[in-house]
């Protein structure tokens, strides 16, 4: 299936901050959107620039939870800065004409849960959930 016809059927909101929001910025949303496991960065003209997922996110504010055992945990503990300083600028998307199948492996293997898809000028479309995937894999033929 293309990612357009997924979209279509299947609309799931995107969550996107700018670069320059704080890192509890980006924690609100994800609270306030407990389904949203990936935001993506996006510039002043709306195109994706980055990607913040959760668990980096509540690595980094939760650092002061683990004990101190290397210098980049100390570094991360002492660390605030805005998301752009954070941010994994290297975002695997997908454009709307391309099938599912052709990209899915690819977001599995670097444990992404969200598959983005963008126009030609890297404009954000919308997401793919992996859950949504799997509840339609498994969902029952009837």
């Amino acid at each position: 299936m293309k990612a357009s016809k997924w979209l279509e059927a299947h609309a799931a909101r995107a969550i996107t901050v700018g670069a320059d929001a704080s890192l509890p910025e980006a924690a609100a949303l994800f609270l306030e959107n407990p389904e949203v496991r990936d935001i993506y960065v996006v510039d002043e003209y709306g195109r994706v620039c980055g990607h913040l997922g959760f668990r980096r996110l509540a690595g980094l504010l939760l650092a002061h939870l683990r004990p101190t055992h290397s210098r980049r945990q100390l570094v991360e503990r002492v660390t605030a800065g805005s998301v752009r300083e954070h941010m994994d600028e290297h975002v695997l998307c997908m454009r709307p004409d391309e099938r599912i199948s052709e990209v899915f492996h690819q977001h599995m293997e670097r444990r992404i849960e969200d598959i983005p898809v963008v126009d030609d000028d890297q404009r954000l479309l919308g997401v793919i959930r992996v859950a949504d995937l799997l509840r339609k894999a498994i969902e029952p033929v009837g």
